[in-house]
């Protein structure tokens, strides 16, 4: 293999891929990943599901690549075709795996199903290739050795995908890498911003960006809505210099920085409350349990987070949080005076240090000319009081939800941060509201 950074390029194959009907996760994780190893990928395409498609692909991948990731078209059904693919294109034949059938066979079993002649088929490898093993279903993973290079077929299923790559395919190239002396280095350093955009940031660092790319160090902005994450990357000799120039850059910016790993907001919160063993409790109305989904989404939550109360209807918000029905009857479900009253009879009631409450006009109906659609009011009750935020979102449903989410969690980490006593952190999260 050539010296420098490994060259990958990943090839999605699926007709769902196309037509909008599955997201493409695989390359997105396989992306995170395969950076994370310093390795470049160079390209990620995406065909359909027929043969000569897939053939130009795979040629034109392996032209440039040293390594191409290929998911899909490793079922049982007709559709099928990657295996019959890669036979031709490496001029190969399918050969039965005896081990890989019985494997097989055993899964279906442990499962009380009926194996399928179709199902025993998938023993069937090209005769070419090196069988990469998978537990977590019946498709085995192929590794195909070419000149200049190598060439892995996975299954589409992402947890599949992911345990191939993870105990296959990332080891076995590491060890290649290091054999022939070729272990490429690239290094990352991450900061999260709150309060400004990154025009005001790149006018902060100003010439310090040419000093950073004089050392051989590259700066990117990040935005997203409400924050903007700044990456520092380096390779091979330059990457000494990472960890100062990453003080630099967050003492620079100071006044905005709420993150210094660049780990997102959410996860600085329950960073936050399980470091202070505050517990937290939501009740929602418009998101529907999604801030709760959140907040659970990663592991530790148990160590501060509560519960959750999904309020959708006026009644549940009387009868689960205690709000006065003659309060939603004057100011309407959508008002700050009920999103107080959500926060604290969520607190109360479930006995938190600090509630969280949702409340809004998600869409695409239902707004009028006072609380337009993506009105939405948050509020966080704690020991010190409650706060309230108005917001106006847009039109769209899903990205309304999202932003609400995103928006409670940042009032709590704001909350949070004026109760530890850091004023100017906790600032900035609240002009980027």
């Amino acid at each position: 293999m050539a010296s420098g950074r490994l060259l990958v390029e990943i090839l999605s194959i699926g007709d769902e891929l196309l037509i909008g009907q599955t997201v493409n996760t695989n390359a997105a994780w396989m992306g995170r990943l395969l950076e994370n190893e310093g390795w470049r990928v160079n390209r990620c395409v995406a065909v359909s599901d027929e043969e000569q498609a897939i053939t130009e692909a795979l040629v034109d991948a392996e032209s440039r690549a040293e390594l191409v990731l290929v998911t899909g078209g490793l079922g049982p059904t007709r559709d099928d075709i990657t295996k019959h693919v890669l036979c031709r294109h490496f001029d190969t034949e399918l050969v039965r795996h005896p081990e890989i059938e019985a494997r097989i066979v055993a899964w279906f079993e442990r499962r009380g199903r009926e194996v399928l002649p179709v199902n025993r088929d998938q023993a069937l490898l090209p005769a070419a290739c090196t069988p990469l093993e998978n537990p977590l279903g019946t498709a085995s993973g192929m590794w195909f050795d070419r000149p200049g290079g190598v060439t892995v077929s996975m299954p589409g299923v992402p947890y599949e995908m992911e345990y191939i790559m993870e105990h296959g395919v990332m080891p076995t190239m590491r060890s290649r890498l290091s054999d022939a002396g070729r272990f490429p280095q690239r290094g990352h350093r991450s900061l999260l911003t709150m309060g400004t955009g990154e025009s005001q940031l790149a006018k902060r660092l100003g010439e310090m960006e040419d000093v950073l790319e004089e050392n051989g160090i590259k700066l990117a902005y990040l935005p997203s809505p409400g924050s903007v994450r700044i990456r520092l990357t380096a390779e091979g000799t330059s990457i000494a210099g990472l960890d100062r120039a990453h003080a630099d850059v967050k003492e620079r910016l100071a006044e905005w920085v709420v993150s210094d790993t660049g780990v997102s907001v959410e996860e600085e919160l329950a960073t936050l409350f399980k470091g202070e063993g505050w517990t937290l409790s939501v009740a929602e109305s418009c998101t529907g349990g999604a801030l709760g989904g959140a907040l659970v989404a990663r592991p530790g939550a148990s160590g501060f987070f509560r519960g959750g109360v999904q309020s959708y209807a006026n009644e549940a918000k009387v009868e689960m949080l205690g709000v006065p029905a003659e309060m939603i009857e004057a100011h309407g479900a959508v008002s700050e005076e009920v999103a107080r009253a959500m926060a604290e009879g969520v607190r109360q009631r479930l006995g938190a240090d600090y509630g969280v409450s949702i409340t809004g006009i998600a869409g695409p109906d239902g707004g009028s000319e006072a609380k337009p659609v993506g009105t939405v009011f948050i509020a966080c009750a704690g020991p010190e009081g409650t706060v309230c935020e108005h917001h106006r979102f847009g039109r769209d449903r899903a990205r309304n939800q999202g932003m609400a989410v995103r928006a409670a969690c940042r009032l709590a980490f704001q909350v949070g941060l004026s109760k530890k006593g850091n004023a100017k952190a906790a600032q900035g999260v609240a002009d980027s509201l």
